[in-house]
């Protein structure tokens, strides 16, 4: 030590305390046993960057229907760079993410096609994306892919739009903040994209109701969460969505600070 300074420990030798992971296991388990329960084929999957990936059923292929707009949001705002967003691209996005339009969606998906979806699914590391060629609501996606696309939803945007992107998914319609946002205590800001289908609409895999969020708490921890079913969208469906929600997220985690080793 030099004389008269003391050398405090630097953050490579700082630990996190508590050192434990969330949601706590007990959570998790009452969440797997809510969702092997519920009606319908249901998935999930959380990670919190502590215990990896935990889930039920995590890596079940399910046709995405609109939650693979985030991935069509990730890939229009890397195909623009650094470049500013002309007005045209700035409200196709908005009605794409915050109203779910399926036409301005079939517009970014033109711009950006399966190469553009599939390169920003490489980067978020996701596994199992299959994308369907011509119909982006048709990709193929599992909740532990999903999961981890959000845990790292801010590395999807380049740097430039990732404010855009943010805030987009965070100030999506109210008729459509059902499910993980309408459990998530108030703690949470959720970031967030569903995804449905009806049972009547044709020449599809048949109807499904999705949800995938980044979970960010008032004292910076992070979770990516995904819940996929095929159940068809409404009162059941939402239920179970906010009844995997709830029970992973009942016990409030610690709050985090640094001390030394």
């Amino acid at each position: 030590m030099i004389a008269g300074v003391a050398i405090l420990p630097g953050p490579a030798a700082a630990r996190e305390w508590p050192p434990s992971s969330y949601p706590e296991g007990d959570s998790v388990r009452k969440a797997r046993e809510y969702a092997a329960a519920a009606p319908g084929t249901v998935a999930f999957a959380v990670l919190d960057g502590k215990s990896g990936l935990r889930g039920f059923d995590e890596d079940r292929p399910f046709s995405s229907a609109s939650v693979s707009k985030v991935l069509l949001l990730a890939a229009a705002l890397r195909q623009e760079g650094e470049d500013e967003i002309d007005e045209g691209t700035r409200g196709l996005l908005d009605s794409m993410i915050r109203f779910s339009d399926n036409d301005a969606a079939s517009s970014i998906y033109a711009m950006v096609g399966d190469g553009g979806m599939a390169d920003v699914a490489d980067r978020a590391r996701m596994r199992a994306f299959d994308p369907t060629p011509g119909f982006w609501g048709g990709a193929q996606v599992t909740a532990a892919d999903l999961a981890r696309f959000f845990f790292r939803l801010r590395e999807a945007f380049p740097s430039r739009h990732r404010e855009l992107g943010l805030r987009l998914l965070a100030t999506i319609t109210s008729a459509q903040r059902w499910g993980i946002p309408a459990a998530a205590p108030g703690r949470w800001t959720v970031y967030f994209k569903g995804g449905w289908r009806p049972p009547e609409t044709e020449e599809t895999s048949g109807p499904v109701t999705h949800q995938a969020a980044l979970l960010r708490d008032r004292d910076g921890r992070r979770l990516g969460l995904a819940i996929l079913t095929d159940l068809s969208p409404g009162g059941t469906s939402y239920e179970v969505l906010e009844g995997i929600t709830a029970r992973l997220l009942a016990e409030p985690p610690q709050p985090r600070r640094w001390v030394a080793p």
